[in-house]
């Protein structure tokens, strides 16, 4: 099966098998719709073909990773050049970044200027999710990207925040704007320290002006915790399920 996948890819891309999704993420105090997550389905004959839990790791291992993202990465400014009047004033469009792209940052930063300059949209509707590894382990390379994109007022965001690696150190530098916690963190269910850490997270989040996005949520018992503490969004299944590109422009249009 990686030996398809592999062999596949090229083709997949040139024949555009892979297609954008939709994850929306809400405002928890009154639900509305209040960002998107963008992700990847790979689509042939109306089909979704493999989990991107299965791909994604393997892409990652050869570098196919960096041709998909900035595969994506078109696919959703050429969306947002058509929908950016339609679009509410604020609405932001998140998009992943994978560790590879900090191997060498400056590319990287020139490939988003580019995008920029061809599809000519406001870079204000976008956000990009660093994963917390990333950051540790790239923090210079990570940390230029950021001070670059600030110049746009691009987002940034730190992705799977809690997966493991997270630490006081860490907090006290970051340069992000927004911080993603990560569905681990949340569990299932709520315990009694589970409640305490997450107070105190929040509280310093909050202190050093940073947004709070929570992930992976699907019960109400957390999502009313959630709201509750102040965090200023909420992306799971609990609300909406990543969605085709029409379903969710009729979500978002209607």
């Amino acid at each position: 099966m990686q030996a398809e996948i592999l062999h596949s890819f090229h083709p997949a891309l040139e024949h555009q098998e892979f297609e954008i999704y939709f994850q929306p993420k809400v405002t928890p105090c009154t639900g509305a719709i209040s960002s998107a997550e963008v992700l990847v389905r790979w689509i042939r004959n109306g089909q979704i073909l493999w989990s991107p839990a299965i791909y994604i790791p393997l892409f990652e291992q050869n570098g196919f990773v960096i041709s998909l993202d900035y595969y994506i990465y078109g696919k959703t400014f050429q969306w947002l050049q058509k929908y950016s009047d339609t679009l509410p004033e604020h609405f932001q469009i998140s998009l992943n970044v994978s560790p590879l792209h900090f191997e060498q940052p400056q590319i990287f930063i020139d490939k988003i200027q580019e995008l920029l300059r061809t599809y000519q949209v406001d870079p204000t509707h976008l956000t990009f999710e660093i994963t917390e590894s990333t950051y540790v382990n790239n923090t210079d390379a990570v940390n230029q990207v950021i001070r670059s994109f600030k110049q746009y007022n691009i987002r940034i965001s730190m992705d799977d925040f809690g997966s493991g690696y997270s630490s006081l150190n860490t907090l006290k530098d970051l340069l992000f704007d927004e911080v993603k916690i990560d569905r681990k963190f949340l569990g299932d269910t709520l315990t009694e320290n589970a409640r305490i850490v997450l107070q105190e997270v929040f509280h310093m989040l909050k202190r050093m002006g940073k947004s709070i996005v929570c992930e992976g949520v699907e019960t109400q018992e957390i999502a009313d915790f959630l709201q509750n503490e102040g965090c200023n969004e909420i992306q799971g299944f609990l609300y909406y399920r990543p969605m085709c590109q029409e379903d969710f422009e009729k979500l978002i249009l209607k």
